[in-house]
């Protein structure tokens, strides 16, 4: 099986890499990094994506094509909107017209940051609330990806896990700040049912085998607040709770609003490959074994 990855320096992209390597993979990006395999990861210049891919994909067809670019960053998203929308949207966008151009089965990797209500789980068919511009050129592109191309399979999710770059990834922060014992601050009215990136990848593929198209959650089947999580993280691997303190985030006092319940319902992906969802537990215990992989 042939997969490319658009975007294999990130968190997502740089593990599925990894994960992905008994099979013929390879990954395209803006540049080089120490983080991934620089022999199966290729620098192209997304100015021009579509025409870069297609030197590509004309000689090596890939079954599979997973789209992980995004920017993140809520702040840079709301400091300049034509950037996220090029990024966030646009580039998927090109990624799909490729994707029906060689008939390979696309992933788009998008995001749980639609929800802010009372609700404990979402479902797909929820209404969305686009509170910041992350939000609006994500949801965006969701909708522009499935008018082109029908045989592409939305991802909503929350991944989780080791980032191995500089920029660390939140639960890098998180277990160094635990190990050097230093004081942090974690919400207690931030909810999401996280997944950590090597769940997500192996699912990925079931929805690959299955030809699942459409909007999916794809995500641990619980839903934990920021709080409670570093907690069961910091027990789970033997640091003290006593420096964690429990704050609310208020949308009230932030000039960026920020969707604060995002907890993912997925008995649709449950029920459509026949498959139990993670528990917490498992997401942390999964992280957990991959740390010790890493440092042994």
């Amino acid at each position: 099986m042939r997969i490319a990855i658009i975007g294999g320096t990130g968190l997502l992209g740089s593990n599925l890499l990894k994960l992905y390597s008994k099979y013929d993979v390879k990954s395209f990006s803006r540049e080089q990094s120490y983080n991934i395999d620089k022999f199966k990861n290729f620098t192209i210049d997304f100015r021009y994506l579509e025409d870069e891919l297609i030197k590509y994909f004309m000689d090596w067809k890939p079954d599979v094509i997973v789209n992980t670019v995004a920017i993140v960053n809520l702040q840079r998203c709301e400091d300049n909107y034509i950037e996220a929308l090029e990024i966030n949207c646009n580039v998927a966008k090109s990624v799909s017209i490729i994707a029906r151009k060689y008939s390979s089965y696309f992933i788009h990797i998008s995001t749980d940051h639609y929800f802010n209500d009372d609700k404990k789980f979402h479902s797909e068919l929820d209404e969305v609330i686009l509170l910041n511009n992350y939000a609006k050129t994500k949801y965006q592109a969701e909708k522009d990806i499935l008018q082109i191309y029908n045989k592409s399979l939305i991802v909503r999710t929350n991944i989780i896990g080791f980032r191995r770059r500089t920029a660390k990834s939140f639960f890098e922060w998180l277990l160094d700040a635990l190990e050097n014992q230093e004081h942090i601050e974690l919400y207690s009215n931030f909810y999401t049912s996280p997944i950590s990136v090597n769940q997500l990848g192996n699912i990925l593929l079931k929805c690959y085998e299955k030809k699942l198209y459409g909007i999916y959650n794809i995500s641990a089947k619980e839903v934990i607040n920021k709080y409670e999580f570093g907690i069961k993280t910091a027990k789970k691997f033997g640091y003290k709770t006593t420096n964690i303190d429990c704050v609310e985030l208020n949308n009230l006092d932030n000039i960026i609003k920020r969707a604060l319940t995002l907890g993912l319902d997925v008995l649709k992906i449950k029920n459509d490959l026949g498959i139990e969802m993670p528990t917490i537990d498992d997401v942390i215990n999964s992280l957990y074994l991959e740390y010790g992989e890493n440092n042994e």
